[in-house]
């Protein structure tokens, strides 16, 4: 393949709108301590329970059937994955009441982040991951902000989706400044777009462009696509599409009861999720993975290491 062709391949999202009544982000200033002005807050009242969670199992979904994949923790499943959209669509659910999530930022996005000496070091997380999905679009493309390693690398955009997690190893996907705020237990926040689904409705309409959604390689409408989504009882929905559009996305999440949902990044080779199983045959030491849908474009391999892009691995407890 000629070069040119693999940089049109490897090309990260181009910029787009996130559709009418997004909120303007703060104008960029450069990577810095957290601004006076972001001095941590009483999180906001949720819906979701609180802790500990419970030990969950995968929503029972007419016309959906999960089959466990990947590692056993403490006894169960830690994810299951199933398929709909008449294929085009794979899900991985993740029980959060067995695992943690880490986020591990790219080596060149998001631009202009901080990184610590773990994050360079895969013995910290791989020996323990069952899972790991893909993060979001390059910054200068997205409306949203960043905050990671208690620097602001840019502004936090309130109303726009989020996903946080935060010391405990706790993930929740929400609306910034809504559903939680900053707090001296944030570890990390990546912010993208506006939410996908909102109360366990899809935020996509016939009125979508191309563009409103972020633009696809070459402007392209349908594209592989990934998302995260979180049910009230708080357990997380990972979704890859193959060739779709947003609004087929949305609506695999909601049909698994999806409260809030997070668009992530999408092109072709991006988008990824993975589930993890460890000590396969003879060998104690081994690690296999397994692609939330066949036709996913990177191995299971891509996040042995820390990568070009940000992503999250999800760790057994």
């Amino acid at each position: 393949m000629a070069l040119s062709a693999v940089a049109l391949v490897l090309a990260g999202c181009s910029a787009g709108s996130s559709g009418a009544g997004a909120p303007a982000a703060v104008s960029g200033s450069p990577p810095s301590s957290v601004p006076a002005s972001a001095t941590p807050k009483k999180a906001a009242a949720s819906s979701f329970p609180s802790s500990p969670v419970p030990h969950l199992s995968p929503p029972n979904v007419p016309g959906v059937t999960w089959r466990a994949a990947g590692s056993v923790v403490n006894g169960v499943a830690a994810t299951y994955l199933a398929t709909v959209a008449g294929g085009s669509v794979g899900l991985m659910w993740i029980d959060p009441s067995v695992v943690s999530f880490r986020f591990i930022p790219g080596y060149k996005v998001p631009e202009g982040s901080p990184s610590t000496k773990a994050d360079n070091q895969p013995s910290t997380w791989v020996p323990r991951m069952v899972a790991a999905f893909n993060g979001g679009f390059m910054l200068k493309d997205a409306d949203g902000g960043y905050y990671v390693d208690h620097t602001m690398v840019r502004a936090l955009v309130p109303r726009l989706a989020a996903m946080q997690i935060t010391s405990d190893g706790k993930l929740s996907v929400g609306a910034w400044g809504r559903d939680f705020h900053l707090t001296p237990q944030t570890v990390a926040v990546r912010q993208n777009l506006r939410l996908l689904v909102d109360q366990g409705v899809a935020q996509t309409s016939a009125a979508d462009t191309a563009r409103t959604w972020g633009i696809a390689n070459g402007g392209l409408w349908t594209a592989n696509r990934s998302a995260l989504g979180q049910r009230a009882d708080r357990s997380l929905v990972f979704a890859y599409g193959h060739e779709v559009r947003p609004s087929a996305m949305a609506a695999a999440l909601v049909r698994v009861g999806v409260q809030r949902a997070i668009a992530l990044d999408m092109n072709k080779s991006w988008p990824s999720g993975f589930v993890y199983r460890h000590g396969s045959g003879s060998s104690p030491g081994a690690i296999v993975g397994l692609k939330v849908h066949p036709l996913m474009y990177r191995s299971a391999s891509m996040y042995y290491a820390r990568f070009t892009k940000d992503f999250v691995a999800v760790l057994r407890r």
